[in-house]
Order: C-alpha cells, then sequence, then structure tokens
C-alpha cells in the first residue's frame, strides 16, 4: 500500500515514517513539503493514504482535501495536523478523512488507528453483503458508551480508540487498575495511562481508591462505576 506523508517539518515526516515500519503493508513512496509537490506526488506515486498535515507555507490543508476528493477519490487520508480548529475537523469529517490526529501523536496511538485502518481496507475487499453492526462499526456510532457530546468532542489527548481498550482493562479487573496494570494491558507509556483512567473518572465511569496493601506509598487503583 503505497504512503505519502505530507508535512512541512521533515523532521515529523521521519517520525511518523518510524511510526508506519511495524507494518510491512505500508510502503512510504513520498514525502511531501508543501501543497505543490503533493500535487506532483500524486500524479508519480499512485498512493493508497496520504498522511496529511493542515499547515502549509502554500496552502491550507483543507483546500488540499478537495483537490484530493476531485482528481483522486479512491484516496484515504489521514490527519495529522496541529490545528484545533473545529471547522478543520468539519471539513475534514465532510471530505471523507479516515481519522484526525492532533499533534502530537504518539506510537502506540498512531500504530492503533493505522491497524483499525488495515482491518478496515481488507473488509472492503470482501465481497459478502454487510450487515448493519457494520454500519454502527465503521460510522462510529456503536451505542452509547459515552455520553453524546463526550463523543463527538474528546477532549485533546483522548483518542476513542485508546479510551476503548483502557474502559475495557478496566471492565476486566474486578479489583481494581493500577496505572502500571494499564500500561501492561494496553501497551501505553505511564503518563498516557494517567490521563485515560483521569478522563473516565472525569465522566464517571471509574473512581479512584487508594490501596493501602502495598508497603510504602499506597497505591492509586481505579475501579469501573459500570455493572
Amino acid at each position: 500500500m503505497n504512503v505519502i506523508i505530507a508535512e512541512d517539518d521533515y523532521r515529523v515526516s521521519l517520525l511518523h515514517e518510524q511510526f508506519l515500519q511495524p507494518f510491512p503493508q505500508f510502503n512510504v513512496t513520498g514525502k511531501a513539503l508543501n501543497g505543490e509537490e503533493l500535487k506532483k506526488l500524486l500524479k508519480q506515486a499512485q498512493p493508497q493514504l496520504i498522511l496529511l498535515d493542515i499547515y502549509f507555507p502554500d496552502i491550507h490543508g483543507t483546500a488540499l482535501l478537495s483537490f484530493i476528493r476531485s482528481n483522486y477519490p479512491h484516496v484515504d487520508v489521514i490527519i495529522i495536523s496541529a490545528s484545533d480548529n473545529r471547522d478543520d475537523l468539519l471539513k475534514a469529517k465532510r471530505h471523507g478523512v479516515y481519522y484526525y490526529f492532533v499533534k502530537p501523536v504518539t506510537a502506540s496511538d498512531f500504530q492503533q488507528v493505522m491497524k483499525r485502518y488495515l482491518r478496515d481496507y481488507e473488509w472492503f475487499q470482501e465481497k459478502a453483503p454487510f450487515q448493519p453492526k457494520d454500519i454502527e462499526r465503521l460510522f462510529g456510532h456503536a451505542g452509547n458508551q459515552y455520553p453524546s457530546d463526550k463523543q463527538s468532542e474528546l477532549p485533546t489527548g483522548i483518542d476513542v480508540i485508546t479510551l476503548e481498550k483502557v474502559k475495557e482493562q478496566l471492565t476486566r479487573a474486578k479489583e481494581g487498575l493500577t496505572i502500571d496494570e494499564t500500561c501492561n494491558g494496553v501497551g501505553i507509556s505511564r503518563t498516557t495511562a494517567r490521563r485515560y483512567l483521569e478522563y473516565l473518572v472525569s465522566i464517571s465511569k471509574a473512581e479512584p481508591k487508594l490501596n493501602y496493601g502495598v508497603i510504602g506509598r499506597p497505591e492509586r487503583v481505579y475501579v469501573t462505576t459500570e455493572d
């Protein structure tokens, strides 16, 4: 699967290329530092996927979305940008962007999305009819696991895929979950684990308790509030 990385900071584009290395399915065929380079690469590289920044010196990324959709409708787009502008997010949604990352992006969060992208890509190659559950999965309306406003407007630094994984680990841990256990179960850093657990506390999906059974400082344990 040919991939173009469109990013005006070459160091960041190299980092994102490193994030792709665990996936032999992806082949980075070019890097674009601005909009004009991206347009040229689109002709040459025949990509299936573009990792697209929004801020370029010559053109805004959302304008490039219109160009891509008009001329290369088969190409998938994942945005990786520092922009938290709602208008940019809305335009991304309307142009069929697969996912929107707000920088900085961790390797763990990035690779989880890419795993899902590959699963979806392979699913669309199958010939069997789809089921109603597939609509819910692909369009992100799989029930009321979180309040509707939180589901659609998760705060910066909270990704819905990682959130689902943390919540799943929390549900399994009947005696509660520590930060270290979350790190090992989900494959994220301590800082990230703490952020997600505290977010679940903030929306009343978990509550913190202190475990005094360990010698030394009491350990913070997170317990699900759902049956």
